[in-house]
């Protein structure tokens, strides 16, 4: 890898590289590091707080009809400008531990397990639940009993996580089966993710708020349909705890332009050790590239340097890279030429073999071959 990374140093120094064949101009630069910055938030949270309720005229009868929901959260789901549907995702278990039996099965509303038949057959109650709890006219709400039942009972027990969404039933069950098995990055063992846990689902939403590509899958649907993620109170740390009635997390605007790619887990997500790994490899990331580009990192803070590895290792992580060293050249690239470096190649190139199914080693490897193909030059 020594004759690998002289390779990168001799790129961000603005020496020309020329394959045999032809050349392609890409990017001028002073041998600076760019001063685009990283990629923003991926992933809002909002407080829903009952200290300011909304005055909201088109759901006061709801309001009546539900006077043990949280005026808040119920404007949330069911205001104006609310998207069109509201979901319940539950663990069958779970509920059936607040309700003292199971009655997904025979509830007044188009309810499903996320497993499929066979599965969902032999295991019952158990395993993720999907339950439609969208009303078409809240000045006319109609039977709201099982709300009733939701917010007297079940959503208090802080099992339950509700869905804000304009997609389908059927597109949004959907959506959320491909993540029941997930692989793992750091080993390539492929485990259940229990997402439909408030217990599992904050931390990891918390966690990933920066990572666009695995909060681009997780929070729009293949239609681009965003999806946001309420989820009580008491799963995530707050200043004003007694206030607090619900947490919403939902995607950022802008990331329906990130591409698409698998969702990959790490252990780092779920563990806090496996976690503090991770931030120290991508110190010692960032404390090397200070040290091999002092000239070029002058004055260029630490926090800085150490952010933008950050980012970088998550993005190229999310393309399946884990190997300490391809990670170390793809946050140097990343420093110097900006977080989406790869959308420059004008063959676009970069990007498929990125998205390639091919090992690790071998999508590096030609990675770096069409790298070595671009001309880099010294501004004027």
């Amino acid at each position: 890898m020594q004759c690998g990374y002289l390779l990168v140093v001799f790129l961000l120094a603005g020496i020309v590289v020329r394959s045999q064949e032809s050349f392609d101009c890409w990017v001028e630069t002073s041998g600076q590091p760019v001063s685009e910055q990283v990629s923003s938030t991926a992933l809002h949270l909002e407080d829903i707080s009952d200290v300011d309720i909304p005055s909201c005229n088109e759901i006061s009868a709801l309001r009546s009809s539900l006077p043990e929901a949280p005026a808040a959260l119920l404007a949330s789901l069911y205001g104006p400008s609310a998207p069109k549907h509201v979901y319940l995702l539950v663990d069958g278990t779970l509920r059936a531990e607040v309700a003292g039996l199971f009655d997904l099965d025979v509830v007044s509303a188009n309810a499903s397990s996320l497993f499929t038949d066979t599965v969902a057959e032999s295991l019952g109650e158990a395993g993720p639940w999907l339950v439609d709890l969208s009303i078409s006219n809240q000045n006319e709400p109609g039977d709201v009993s099982l709300l009733h039942d939701f917010f007297a009972r079940h959503w208090p027990a802080g099992y339950s996580i509700l869905i804000s969404t304009d997609a389908s039933f059927d597109a949004l069950r959907g959506h959320l089966k491909r993540f029941i098995k997930r692989p793992i990055l750091d080993d390539g063992r492929v485990l259940t993710f229990r997402f439909w846990d408030p217990r599992i689902l904050t931390p990891f939403l918390t966690t990933i708020q920066d990572d666009r590509s695995r909060a681009r899958r997780m929070a729009i649907t293949d239609e681009g349909l965003p999806i946001a993620y309420i989820l009580p109170s008491s799963k995530v740390q707050t200043v004003d705890p007694d206030n607090l009635v619900a947490v919403r997390i939902s995607p950022d605007a802008d990331l329906l332009l990130e591409p698409m790619r698998p969702l990959r887990l790490c252990y780092a997500d779920f563990d806090d050790l496996a976690r503090e790994r991770a931030i120290q490899r991508n110190t010692r990331i960032a404390e090397r590239l200070r040290q091999d580009f002092a000239t070029e990192l002058e004055g260029r803070p630490i926090e800085q340097i150490q952010l933008a590895v950050h980012h970088a290792v998550e993005r190229f992580g999310a393309f399946g890279f884990r190997n300490h060293a391809h990670l170390h050249f793809f946050a140097a690239w990343s420093l110097f030429y900006g977080p989406a470096f790869e959308r420059s190649d004008p063959t676009r190139e970069l990007e498929a073999i990125l998205d390639s199914d091919a090992h690790e080693t071998e999508r590096f490897r030609a990675f770096r071959r069409r790298f070595e193909t671009f001309t880099t030059k010294r501004a004027v």
